[in-house]
């Protein structure tokens, strides 16, 4: 599961994380109403859709080109630039006709800022007792396991790779931030805590321009308060079919299929593949517990898909049968595209027996045993058809 960005800049403000003043709009008046509260321009406009593209891979200006982002100078022009948001505009055609823009969060723009670096607390999602520790910045990595805590090494280092060495101001900022996204990775028992990126502005203080929050859905009852904040997105028949199904579905604008079970493992694929140079055409959760005809439900429906190149199954956990999906694959299979690609993971109960299910079936089934390896090899089948 994860939250729109209005709502998880509400929650790092909460956890005391430093994060740029603003509001959402549903309306292009609304949006010029709140760019009047927020005072002074510039103002940074982002279209709210779960999973949409960050605005801040390089720090929003008025010449940059992102999708699914405005920029405004002053309180005239944004009601112009939310109106270009809203709906179904043009850069939408490429993700999904699923999608229908209704809000806009607006944000006190920066006149200067310089992007820092990244960092990631986030569960190692092919060793689930792991949690990762991940920095970024101008080409150095920084990436620990957790072991229950984050040490003063392991902070030390991290705060080097983001802001150089030595006990500056910035450097004792820097420690303060990541060990507030360390308290609130921990008290949510979120599978990730995404800042990206950290930027230092004008004045020397630090700010977070943009994030995510992705949780495990089957934990979202201790938590009540964020349950009120999941919001079903305005969508048309696969979405329809895979809420009546009991699924999470999401159209991309790539051309590999990925089902998995849980989302947090599925954000964790889409990031890897991307990574891998691949993109992904949707996203299915089939659940903890899925049978053999919700998994051919699944799988019919993901193909539905335009533009599909490629299948990646892929599975890890401790509740969801191995075999059950198998023959779910099997089952669904004569209706895939001769030739299409398709490989599966396979690590849980009856991983064993589900992989030589995939074997006897004699089906041209690629099976993995590794995340790391089945993501590489969808991604290179599915560049060598195109």
């Amino acid at each position: 599961m994860e939250l729109q960005e209005y709502h998880v800049k509400h929650i790092f403000k909460t956890a005391g994380l430093p994060v740029l003043k603003g509001e959402v709009a549903y309306t292009p008046k609304e949006a010029e109403q709140v760019a009047k509260r927020l005072g002074k321009g510039p103002y940074f406009l982002k279209a709210q859709i779960v999973g949409g593209n960050s605005c801040y891979g390089t720090l929003l200006t008025p010449d940059a080109r992102v999708d699914g982002c405005g920029f405004a100078q002053d309180r005239k022009a944004v009601a112009e630039v939310a109106k270009n948001l809203f709906g179904h505009p043009e850069w939408l055609k490429g993700v999904s006709d699923l999608f229908e823009i209704q809000k806009v969060y607006i944000e006190a723009g920066v006149a200067d800022a310089t992007a820092l670096g990244r960092c990631v607390f986030r569960v190692n999602f092919e060793k689930q007792c792991e949690m990762l520790c991940v920095c970024s910045a101008k080409g150095k990595l920084f990436e620990c396991v957790l072991d229950g805590a984050l040490s003063e090494l392991n902070l030390k280092k991290a705060v080097s790779t983001l802001c150089g060495v030595g006990e500056t101001d910035l450097a004792k900022a820097m420690a303060l931030l990541l060990k507030k996204t360390y308290k609130l990775f921990k008290s949510y028992g979120a599978m990730a805590v995404e800042l990206s990126p950290i930027a230092q502005l004008k004045n020397g203080s630090l700010c977070v321009l943009d994030g995510r929050l992705v949780f495990d859905p089957n934990t979202t009852y201790k938590f009540p308060e964020l349950v009120a904040l999941i919001e079903s997105r305005v969508g048309k028949e696969r979405e329809r079919q895979a809420r009546e199904n009991g699924f999470r579905y999401m159209g991309m604008k790539g051309n590999i299929a990925c089902v998995v079970n849980g989302i947090g493992l599925g954000w964790a694929t889409v990031d890897l593949i991307q990574r891998r140079g691949g993109r992904v055409a949707a996203l299915l959760d089939v659940g903890t517990e899925p049978t053999k005809e919700t998994v051919t439900k699944a799988l019919r429906l993901v193909l539905s898909e335009p533009n599909v190149d490629g299948v990646l199954v892929n599975i890890f956990g401790g509740l969801t049968r191995c075999d059950l999906i198998a023959e779910g694959l099997i089952a669904a299979f004569p209706e895939m595209a001769a030739g299409l690609p398709f490989v599966v993971r396979m690590d849980g109960i009856n991983a064993e027996a589900g992989q030589r299910l995939l074997f006897e079936s004699r089906l041209p089934f690629t099976v993995k045993t590794e995340m790391g390896d089945a993501i590489r090899s969808i991604v290179k089948e599915v560049k060598e058809i195109r």
